[in-house]
């Protein structure tokens, strides 16, 4: 019961809270995670609200009582300040409770994360002792976290291993900053490469009481390095430069070669842009065009001039390359380029031999050729005429046979100079090939005029020819004139004809004499028409038979090969040789009838041999350039080797630059076909015509043959093996087999050998002869010796 004592009142409810106030909230289970706060809180609802009941009580009394005012005021403000206090005492608390409910969520989430991490962490005492390990590092070394703490290193792994590891951790103490190293560990598992990083711990006060450390398997990295370290080594190793952007075009790294090239070491470029190359030899609209086909294409490849750090300009062959990553995302540009600067000199050089005979270093036969139709065209264009003069040497045929080769060469030198000496401003000299020249007048009023130049030509030959070593040698000449457009031809290549008809008819003549192109000599392309339908006829009756001319391994002396060259066994003219009736033939369709027999029969031929032992055997064909532009070409060549069962690689097909260059798109389809079936394809006559570097790297063939002609120059002055050196050169650059043809003296031989020419044919080895006459192929004999 209550009871009064002094000015107090004592009520007793602090015993039954609950029963007074069921407002209260009950007290909850120990294992709700909320039992602590809550229990807080019903302690401080309890001592509320007994102040509260006590002072509500003593108002009561104090009214029974009939008190004064000022007691109840007083008790009113005792309530007011014992509401605020808990108030205020309530708000503490809460913020206490969000506090440490915030620090328990941090120290959940930092408990997940260590132990949810993929690398070890870890942390000792200055003795060494392990004082935490995360669940990756227990793995690791297979223990449980329990077993690790109070360990040290030595319990785990190896003497060297753990000195070292104390070693690291010493210097992490000593200068309490973190240290990164990467070594490799023994574990359960195996050796492992780790990246560590250990670091100094500090306690509240900053005072260390240990280290920490975290360590992450690098294996795969490691492997990655060691997978990559070749694919370094051959970049650096390589001749061709190398550069690698990121996107944005700056540039990353660049390799040996690169420096060797340009000059610039990396330190000079890393950052740059790659136009610091840039020579000023391309517009805006090469490099605009270059980015849209990476840009489409996801690559560029082609010819670029660029600057060296010396201020040269030089050409190179420039692929770049756009690179992603696994996400397909665009990260880096890549270029490899090759300095084609002694290719280009090459093919300059080459184009210039096509252009220009070696010997006299007068126009050749193409050049001439295109100086004619340019002066028909004008003479068509101005209503004037044009000529063409063949000069003919008479008789020197004996003088190379009787004297020999290098002073025949000799000969041909005195004349052209001789007979360039007698021309006029504006006249041109040319050599066709031989000893053969051709003249063309630079002015032309009146074909009188050309018959008073051929008559001032002819006369040179009036006084002998002096020759080294003494020698006076007496030639004369023959000349035969075409104009234009009195003889009706509308082109160089007519021209050519009509005038070397003309020459021909001087010759018949009795020599020494000049003489125009006449219709008396087209009587003569009668008797072409004729001998046309007797080739037919030799087609039907089987008067063609193959004679092969062996080519010879320059290595093994063996022979290798051998080349059909086609013979008429004509029944009034004996044996002709293909120059007698292959143009007629070429003139007409009976060409493909004729290159398809001709196939037909090497490869009959190739599978007797074959059969008779020589397993490796090569039969190659010369096909013409009516027969390869018939687009039917590829199926008489399947159904040849199918029908006498030969391999494909028995047979080469061997094609002129020329037929090529008439449709370089065609002729790479062709070719391609052609490669398809196995057989090998070679480019006769190299370098006679317009060597395309760029052409040539998009044929797919095999081998390139040297014309005889620049054979014969061999050992003529300085440059005489000039084109030789460089067809060499360019096709072993190209990675392609050469043959050199007409080789007929042992200083050829020898020359060629030291050149590192593949294969050799000529009349040193052996003339064409029938299949029954041909040795098959011996054990290497001297001629290598040689």
């Amino acid at each position: 019961m209550a009871r009064i004592q002094g000015h107090g009142l004592i009520l007793p409810i602090a015993a039954q809270p609950r029963r007074m106030f069921p407002f209260m909230p009950c007290p909850r289970s120990p294992s709700d995670s909320t039992a602590p706060r809550r229990g807080v809180d019903a302690t401080l609802w309890l001592a509320a609200g007994s102040y509260a009941v006590a002072a509500a009580g003593w108002l009561v009394v104090a009214d029974r009582l009939e008190a004064a005012a000022a007691t109840r005021a007083a008790v009113l403000g005792l309530m007011t300040l014992v509401l605020l206090g808990w108030v205020l005492h309530r708000r503490d608390r809460l913020r206490q409770a969000a506090v440490l409910d915030a620090m328990r969520r941090r120290l959940w989430l930092l408990d997940a994360i260590v132990q949810g991490s993929p690398d070890a962490i870890y942390a000792k005492d200055t003795q060494g002792r392990y004082l935490f390990a995360n669940r990756e590092a227990c793995r690791r070394l297979g223990v449980r976290p329990e077993e690790m703490l109070g360990r040290t290193a030595d319990e785990f792994f190896p003497p060297d291993e753990t000195a070292m590891l104390q070693a690291r951790e010493q210097e992490v103490l000593a200068q309490r900053q973190p240290l990164r190293t990467e070594r490799k560990l023994t574990t359960p598992s195996g050796r492992h490469a780790y990246a560590a990083t250990v670091g100094p711990l500090l306690d509240a006060q900053g005072e260390l009481v240990g280290v920490f450390g975290i360590s992450q398997d690098i294996d795969a990295h490691k492997q990655r390095e060691t997978d990559l370290r070749p694919w370094v080594v051959a970049l650096q190793s390589t001749r061709d430069g190398v550069m690698v952007t990121d996107r944005h075009g700056n540039i990353r790294t660049v390799n040996r070669a690169f420096t060797e090239i340009t000059g610039y070491a990396l330190e000079d470029v890393v950052g740059r842009k790659p136009s610091l190359l840039r020579s000023g030899r391309h517009d805006a609209d090469f490099y605009r065009a270059l980015w849209q086909a990476i840009d489409r294409d996801g690559c560029w490849q082609g010819e670029i001039w660029n600057r060296r750090r010396n201020g040269d300009i030089y050409p190179e062959w420039l692929t770049i390359t756009r690179v992603h990553d696994d996400d397909g995302e665009h990260t880096h540009y890549v270029g490899v380029f090759t300095d084609i600067s002694r290719l280009k000199h090459n093919e300059a050089e080459l184009e210039r031999l096509a252009h220009y005979d070696p010997l006299t270093q007068l126009p050749n036969r193409r050049l001439l050729l295109a100086r004619m139709d340019q002066a028909i065209a004008q003479a068509q264009w101005q209503d004037g005429q044009a000529a063409a003069l063949h000069v003919g040497l008479d008789g020197f045929k004996f003088v190379n046979e009787g004297f020999g080769h290098p002073v025949g060469d000799e000969l041909l030198q005195a004349v052209a100079a001789r007979l360039q000496s007698r021309l006029r401003q504006g006249d041109l000299l040319g050599r066709l090939g031989g000893d053969e020249f051709l003249v063309l007048p630079g002015r032309l009023s009146e074909p009188g005029e050309a018959a008073l130049l051929a008559r001032d030509l002819l006369n040179t030959f009036r006084e002998p020819v002096p020759l080294s070593g003494g020698r006076d040698v007496y030639i004369t000449a023959s000349i035969g004139i075409s104009v234009h457009p009195a003889d009706g031809c509308h082109s160089g290549v007519e021209m050519l004809r009509n005038a070397n008809a003309a020459m021909h008819h001087a010759k018949e003549l009795g020599r020494n004499r000049f003489c125009f192109f006449t219709a008396d000599l087209q009587a003569q392309a009668v008797e072409r028409l004729q001998l046309e339908a007797a080739l037919k006829r030799a087609v039907e009756r089987d008067q063609l038979l193959l004679h092969y001319q062996p080519r010879v391994d320059a290595r093994s002396g063996r022979m290798c090969g051998v080349e059909a060259l086609l013979r008429w066994d004509h029944p009034e003219a004996g044996l002709m040789a293909p120059g007698q009736f292959i143009p007629v033939a070429e003139r007409s369709s009976l060409i493909l009838e004729l290159g398809a027999w001709v196939i037909d029969r090497a490869c009959q031929q190739a599978r007797e041999w074959i059969a008779q032992g020589w397993s490796d055997a090569v039969v190659a064909v010369n096909v013409a350039a009516r027969q390869f532009t018939s687009g039917h070409l590829d199926t008489v060549v399947q159904q040849a080797l199918a029908r006498h069962g030969v391999p494909a690689r028995a047979l080469e097909l061997e094609l002129t630059e020329s037929m090529l260059m008439q449709e370089p798109d065609a002729a790479v389809d062709m070719l391609r076909r052609l490669k398809a079936i196995g057989v090998r394809l070679s480019l006769d006559d190299f370098g006679t015509g317009y060597s395309s570097l760029g052409y040539l790297q998009r044929f797919p063939i095999d081998v390139l043959k040297i014309d005889r002609s620049f054979v014969q120059t061999i050992g003529c002055g300085p440059d005489g093996a000039a084109i030789a050196d460089a067809v060499i050169a360019l096709a072993h650059r190209l990675k392609l087999r050469v043959v050199a043809e007409g080789v007929e003296i042992e200083a050829q031989l020898r020359y060629l050998l030291a050149q590192g020419c593949d294969e050799l044919q000529g009349f040193l080895f052996s003339r064409p002869l029938p299949p029954q006459a041909l040795a098959l192929p011996a054990p290497a004999h001297a001629l290598v010796d040689g």
